[in-house]
C-alpha cells in the first residue's frame, strides 16, 4: 500500500504459488483480485504520488479505541453502534476493499459502487444485510486486501495457511525482528491513512486479531482505549461454523478439502482468549472495559453509557438520540437460534471450559 514495488499482482501470484495454487472449484473467486491488482493499479500509483508523504508525516491527534473480541462475539454490532457518534472516525468497507486509493478516489468511487449495489440488491454475505460501502470494516482485512503478506486473514482465502498465519501475525510467534518491524510500520501507516480519511477524529477500530495484540498495541499507542466484548462461547462456535461456510464459498481461492475448520475455530479461539487474559493486565486503569454481548443487546443504551463513562470517552448525551434510532433499527440483530449436537457440545466444552467458566456462562 505504501510502496510501488513489488507490484500487487506479483505479490498476489506469489502467495498463490506458495500456498498450493488455485482450487479449480473456486476459480470464479479470482476476478475481484485481478480487478484490484490490474485495473485499479494506475489509481494506486496516483495515490502514492499524491498522498504517501502526507500519510507518513501525519500525526494522529488521539490514540484509537480498539474493540476486542473473537470473531462473531458481537464486535461488528458494537463497532457499528459506536460509529453513530460522529465525533469518532472509523474504517469503512470501501477503505477496507480499496485501501490503496481511499484518499484520492473514495469520494467518487464509493457512491458509484453504492448505486450499483443498490440497483442490483447486492447483499453483504457475512452480516446478512444489504451491502453498504460505508459500513465499518476491519484493519486486518485491509492488511490482506492490500496484498500485504502479513495480513492475518489470508487464511480465509487459503485455508491451509490459517494456522501458520495466525501464529505468525496474530500471536507473533516464529517471526523475525525485521518482519515484526515491517508489520508494525505497515499497520501504523494504515491507521494514519484512516485517520486522514476521517479528518483526524479519534478512531474506533475493530479487528478480532487485535484481541491477542494488547502488548504490541500499547507499545504503539500507550493511551489507547480498549473495549472487550464476550459472548456465550457455544454461540460463538456455532456462528463461526456458519461464517466459515460462507467464506469458503465466496472468498476461498486455495484448497480446503482436508482443512479441519471446527478444529481451527476452537484452537484459534482458545489461543486468542489465553493471550487476552495474559496481557489485559498491562492496560492502565480507565482504558479498558469488558462487556457481555447479551447485556449490550438487552440493555443497549445503558451499556453504552456505562462504556463511555468507564473509558472516559466524550459526553454520551451528545450521541444518545442517534444511538436510540440505531437500536430501533437493529432490534433483530443476531438473535438467531442455533442447534448443537451432543458430540459438538462435548468437544466445545472440553476445549473452551476455562473461558466458559471465566465469564460465568452455563456449561452444556
Amino acid at each position: 500500500m505504501n510502496r510501488l514495488f513489488p507490484l500487487p499482482i506479483y505479490s498476489f501470484l506469489k502467495l498463490v504459488f506458495e500456498n498450493g495454487g488455485i482450487n479449480p472449484k473456486r476459480i470464479e473467486n479470482l476476478a475481484p483480485w485481478f480487478i484490484k491488482t490490474i485495473l485499479f493499479e494506475p489509481l494506486r500509483w496516483m495515490e502514492l504520488a499524491k498522498q504517501n508523504e502526507k500519510v507518513s508525516q501525519h500525526v494522529m491527534a488521539r490514540d484509537p479505541v480498539f474493540i476486542l473480541g473473537f470473531y462473531r462475539s458481537g464486535t461488528s454490532y458494537l463497532h457499528h453502534f459506536l460509529t453513530q457518534d460522529d465525533r469518532l472516525g472509523y474504517h469503512s468497507v470501501f477503505q477496507m476493499v480499496f485501501p490503496e486509493i481511499m484518499l484520492t478516489h473514495e469520494k467518487w468511487l464509493a457512491p458509484a459502487l453504492q448505486s450499483f449495489s443498490n440497483v442490483f440488491k447486492i447483499q453483504d454475505p457475512v452480516h446478512r444485510i444489504p451491502l453498504n460501502w460505508r459500513y465499518p470494516g476491519e484493519e486486518d482485512g485491509t492488511m490482506t486486501t492490500s496484498m500485504n503478506p502479513g495480513g492475518a486473514q489470508w487464511g480465509y482465502f487459503f485455508p491451509k495457511m490459517m494456522d501458520k498465519q495466525f501464529r505468525k501475525y496474530v500471536l507473533f510467534e516464529n517471526i523475525t525482528e525485521s518482519e515484526l518491524e515491517i508489520w508494525k510500520t505497515d499497520f501504523v501507516f494504515l491507521l494514519k491513512k484512516i485517520s486522514l480519511a476521517n479528518h483526524n477524529k479519534q478512531l474506533v477500530l475493530k479487528s478480532p486479531p487485535n484481541t491477542a495484540r494488547i502488548k504490541l498495541l500499547l507499545s504503539l499507542f500507550p493511551n489507547a482505549k480498549f473495549i472487550f466484548i464476550h459472548r456465550n462461547p457455544y454461540e460463538v462456535y456455532l456462528s463461526n461454523k456458519k461464517f466459515w461456510k460462507v467464506t469458503k464459498s465466496i472468498y476461498a481461492i486455495g484448497a480446503y478439502k482436508s482443512v479441519d475448520v471446527n478444529g481451527i475455530i476452537l484452537d484459534t479461539y482458545a489461543k486468542m482468549m489465553n493471550r487476552y487474559l495474559l496481557e489485559k493486565g498491562l492496560i492502565p486503569g480507565g482504558q479498558l472495559i469488558e462487556i457481555a454481548y447479551a447485556n449490550l443487546i438487552n440493555e443497549p443504551l445503558q451499556s453504552m453509557r456505562t462504556l463511555y463513562e468507564a473509558i472516559h470517552l466524550d459526553d454520551f448525551n451528545y450521541c444518545e438520540n442517534k444511538m436510540k434510532v440505531f437500536v430501533e433499527n437493529e432490534k433483530s440483530f443476531a438473535r438467531l437460534k442455533h442447534e448443537m449436537t451432543a458430540e459438538e457440545s462435548k468437544i466445545v466444552t472440553e476445549k473452551l471450559e476455562p473461558f466458559i467458566r471465566y465469564w460465568n456462562y452455563p456449561l452444556l
